[in-house]
């Protein structure tokens, strides 16, 4: 994993160590916050919009949704944009919604970069990296897939499983599970 401007952090490199420092300075509590994993409930969050307004998990209850912690610094998630946009036509008529959470410090970087690089899926914005941090995320990108129930139905740490440009073939069938289930 990357750091700002792809250089390679000291953090992605040894995540064990600050990981250890960081509960050394912070009360037990917080320590404890390991994610989530497979099977828990996805914690309910609330970001912003680019358009300036909020959304929360909750607004998509009964759907199954992919949600993706990304930002523009981070060359494998930049990357990934192109299967995230090729999943969110291939299985938005199956209900699945694709949300990317952009989380740079910069909102404006954001809309930017979108600007530039359109995609086919909401994104929203967490400049405090508060969903990262509730959800356990280790680096950027990181993928959870939600069923409609609000279970964490797969967590997948890196870029998405891909193939060819397009998503791979054990990614697509872990969505088609998550829309099948529940209709």
């Amino acid at each position: 994993m990357t750091g700002p401007k792809g250089s390679r952090s000291s953090f992605a490199a040894r995540p064990a160590a600050v990981a250890l420092a960081a509960c050394i300075a912070l009360t037990p509590a917080a320590c404890m916050n390991s994610g989530v994993s497979v099977g828990d409930r996805a914690p309910d969050f609330v970001v912003q919009t680019l358009a300036g307004g909020v959304k929360k998990l909750s607004n998509y209850k009964g759907r199954p949704l992919l949600v993706n912690l990304w930002a523009t610094w981070c060359p494998p998630c930049i990357e990934e944009m192109p299967v995230l946009n090729r999943l969110q036509e291939s299985y938005a008529g199956g209900g699945l919604i694709v949300l990317g959470i952009a989380g740079d410090e910069d909102i404006t970087q954001v809309g930017e970069f979108l600007k530039k690089h359109p995609v086919k899926f909401e994104v929203l914005l967490d400049p405090q990296g508060a969903v990262g941090t509730e959800y356990g995320i280790t680096g950027y990108p990181e993928t959870f897939l939600i069923d409609r129930e609000g279970k964490i139905a797969a967590k997948y740490v890196g870029p998405l499983p891909a193939h060819g440009g397009g998503p791979a073939a054990d990614l697509m069938k872990a969505l088609d599970e998550l829309i099948a289930a529940g209709t």
